[in-house]
């Protein structure tokens, strides 16, 4: 009988969520987020022997296989975006999967081989196999159910006074961080403020910045400027928090990258009974006006690529309204 016994390697790379501390411009309660991966510094796996214990598997430096439950499918080397994985020689009667040495240097560390292994044979040097938690089949959402949830989302412009817990938010961001990015770049940096008066302190930085232009005769700004004086707040909606997705300024991948995330957010946010709305008024003003990006207190030579008002909605909404039917060309 053979016993196969694996222990995670010796510095064991996982997925890590690090939250730094930021008091810019006297901004208090802030905090900020970065997602990052880590790197594996060894690709040596820790083994367990018995004397009746044999352990069979390929180790080729990025990937190893596990040669007693791989079932020669194939399927880790077709979802190889980069093409780094080929079958080895004899495949499928004999020999397993391999990487293509040359090439190695190109993976982008999605995971894909290992997520595509229906049996858990294959691991890469970043992340283990063990890991990565199975995928469950009965949570599958029905199309009637993704249509009710996309459909019924609406940008929230009316919070209630309810202050968000950061662990709530902290849940949202763990789903949000598996929005996909260019290449598996993950460079999506954020931004998350959770009091109303230093959000209500960047609305200000917006309307001085409108205040500007009030002379340029440019669309909306007297009306916004009108009702800031009544009390009301157009530009950030007296939301209760804020979210900023940010990034390198140099770095070509992070604007698509983040604008993707943020309509993950839009509808991560749901399942926790939050609302969002995009803060396009507070976007523009950071890209337009040195003061407004300043205040935003983002660490140097990064930028905001976009950002949601996100709290707890007055009201609901009962009814999904009507849009334009989908401008499609059939080639």
């Amino acid at each position: 009988m053979l016993m196969h016994t694996f222990l995670p390697p010796l510095l064991s790379p996982r997925l890590r969520v690090g939250f730094y501390w930021r008091k810019p411009l006297g901004i208090k309660n802030t905090w900020s987020v970065r997602w990052t991966a880590s790197i594996c510094s060894s690709t040596r796996w820790r083994r367990v022997r018995t004397e009746t214990t044999q352990l069979q598997e390929d180790s080729m430096g990025l990937i190893t296989i596990d040669q007693c439950n791989c079932q020669r499918c194939g399927f880790c080397a077709r979802a190889c975006p980069v093409g780094i994985i080929a079958l080895g020689e004899g495949f499928p009667t004999t020999g397993f999967p391999t990487t293509i040495e040359k090439i190695e240097k190109g993976c982008i560390t999605c995971g894909h081989c290992v997520a595509a292994c229906p049996t858990g044979a294959l691991s890469h040097c970043r992340m283990n196999a063990a890991e990565c938690p199975p995928l469950e089949s009965g949570w599958r959402l029905t199309p009637e159910q993704v249509g009710q949830l996309v459909k019924g989302r609406r940008s929230i412009r009316n919070f209630r006074k309810e202050p968000l817990k950061q662990d709530v938010i902290e849940q949202v961001m763990d789903i949000v961080r598996y929005a996909p990015t260019g290449m598996n770049t993950q460079t999506v940096s954020w931004k998350v403020i959770l009091d109303e008066q230093e959000v209500q302190f960047l609305a200000l930085a917006v309307i001085e910045w409108l205040r500007t232009l009030e002379g340029e005769q440019v669309h909306g700004v007297k009306g916004m400027l009108k009702a800031w004086e009544k009390g009301r707040d157009p530009i950030l909606r007296k939301a209760p928090a804020l979210i900023i997705a940010h990034g390198a300024v140099d770095d070509p991948m992070v604007s698509a990258s983040a604008t993707i995330a943020l309509a993950n957010l839009d509808l991560a946010a749901l399942p926790f009974g939050l609302g969002t709305c995009w803060a396009g008024f507070l976007h523009q003003a950071a890209l337009s006006s040195p003061g407004v990006a300043t205040a935003l207190g983002l660490p140097p030579g990064h930028r905001m690529y976009g950002g949601v008002m996100i709290g707890y909605p007055e009201f609901e909404y009962s009814r999904i309204p009507l849009r334009n039917p989908a401008k499609v060309t059939w080639g």
